[in-house]
Order: C-alpha cells, then structure tokens, then sequence
C-alpha cells in the first residue's frame, strides 16, 4: 500500500514493510499491484521507481482496471527494461475477494502466465486467458464494468416504469428474475 498505515496490520501478521516501492520489488520475480486507476499505477512504476528496480525477467502482474492505452505502453515499458507484463484485471468486491473467489481476465505471453496462474488461482475462483496480449484483459474488464453499468441503467428505467404502471416493484423483480434472468445480481 502507498499508506504505510495501511501496511501494520500485516506487519503484525509476519509481512516485512519496505520503506518504498522501489525496495519493495527489488529482486522479486514477481511483482503484484493492484491500485486505483491509470494515474495511481503510473505514478507508482514511474515516480516510485518500480521499473527501473525490477530486476530483468520479472513479471509485473497488475489485477488494476486499467485503460487498454495504458496496458499497451506498460507492455511495451517493461519489455524495454527486459521485463514481463501481465495483466490480470479482477472481477468483484472486496467482500468477494476476502472470500477468495474473484474471477480474473488475464493476458500475456505464455510463459509469464503460466508462471503466475498458480499464483492468481490461490486468490480466485477461476481464470479467463483472454490472449497473449496484455491489453485483452484490460479491454474486457473494461467491456464487462460497461454490461454492469448497462444493468443498472436498465433496471432504474424498468422500475421507474413498473411504478408507474402501479406494479409493485418486489412482484415485477421476482417475476423477470425467475422467468428472464436467474441472476444474483439482477
């Protein structure tokens, strides 16, 4: 974490803190983040000094939403530092995560993600290689947060309907949930 708070409680759990991110992956072969944003994940491989303290052959390993644009330039980035990217953006929220059970969408070369598969598989519920480009990850979890948001939009306007109609909202969810959908999260 960029917050060395955030890091006692697992300090206290046996982790070692490193005074930055640089330290922190220094002669790793495999290096995980998981930040916010492009921006976040710029500023801690460039103003951190992740890249250049990465050791040749590593494998950075991002579980972030990040921009296919961003997930082009970082393959292209640690290849010219003699490193691996693999992106391996994540399905779910936090509470899915504690339980383990995130799904991922991973590219990359062969290779790397053979090597960090069984990592990813300790954490998740199961693993789509999408292609052997990294930014393929990142474009369909990109596509996949657009079908979320297509879903919400669709039952506000279904439901601003079905009250308008003076259908009670719980009869109209349970009806097209067991006839339509069959789904957790509709």
């Amino acid at each position: 974490n960029r917050s060395a708070s955030r890091a006692e409680p697992l300090v206290r759990e046996g982790a070692k803190a490193a005074q930055s991110a640089a330290e922190a992956v220094a002669g790793a072969d495999v290096v995980f983040t998981v930040l916010m944003d492009d921006p976040a994940v710029e500023d801690v491989l460039h103003k951190g000094k992740v890249l250049e303290s990465m050791r040749r052959g590593a494998i950075h390993v991002s579980l972030s939403t990040l921009s296919v644009e961003l997930s082009r330039r970082l393959t292209e980035e640690h290849k010219s530092h003699g490193q691996h990217f693999v992106a391996a953006p994540v399905f779910g929220r936090p509470h899915i995560a504690e339980q383990g059970k995130l799904w991922i969408a991973v590219g990359g070369a062969i290779e790397p993600v053979a090597k960090v598969r069984p990592l990813l598989e300790r954490f998740s519920r199961g693993v789509t290689v999408v292609s052997e480009n990294p930014w393929s990850a990142h474009g369909l979890k990109l596509t996949g947060n657009f079908l979320i948001t297509a879903m919400i939009a669709s039952l506000t306007e279904a439901f601003i309907g079905i009250e308008a109609l003076g259908i009670e909202p719980a009869v109209f969810l349970e009806t097209v949930n067991n006839a339509l959908f069959q789904s957790k999260f509709y």
